[in-house]
């Protein structure tokens, strides 16, 4: 992503395929209800091709874990993608960042709908996790979700 949108804030996350522990070039944000069309906070994981571990349709719920230093999202099974012209097989993605953890903490876990799109997946989480987020992202970035969808100004 080029230009910087308001409401939708980048973190610096490593993102790893497993079981093989192989690092992709992702892009991880924080993105706010009302930003950019996003009709409720989540978290996007943008790399093109990665959608693809989604099966079918737009999405599942899937299980996502907090572990030692971030989120990890468990698949329902193994996926055969290619990324860059290699193929994996995929049976969770880590993304790493300790401030994650203070969304799902280490150790526990959650189920959350996990999206398709083209450029990458998104995490929309339950209200409890989803009020750590928004918490987050006021905190952090100094920025809260907005109340009820507005139009956004074009640039």
């Amino acid at each position: 992503m080029g230009k910087e949108i308001p409401g939708k804030f980048r973190l610096d996350a490593p993102t790893i395929l497993m079981p093989y522990g192989r690092e992709i070039d992702a892009e991880v944000y924080v993105h706010l209800k009302g930003y950019a069309r996003a009709r409720v906070s989540h978290i996007d994981i943008e790399k093109i091709g990665l959608g693809k571990v989604i099966r079918r349709g737009r999405g599942n719920f899937l299980e996502v874990r907090g572990v030692g230093n971030g989120l990890e999202v468990v698949l329902r099974e193994n996926r055969q993608i290619t990324l860059d012209g290699d193929e994996f097989t995929v049976s969770s993605i880590l993304v790493v960042n300790p401030l994650l953890n203070s969304v799902i903490k280490r150790g526990d876990s959650t189920r959350a709908w996990v999206g398709r799109k083209y450029d990458g997946l998104y995490i929309g989480f339950r209200k409890a996790e989803l009020d750590r987020l928004e918490k987050l992202a006021s905190e952090k970035f100094g920025m809260k979700p907005l109340k009820k969808l507005e139009p956004q100004p074009q640039t």
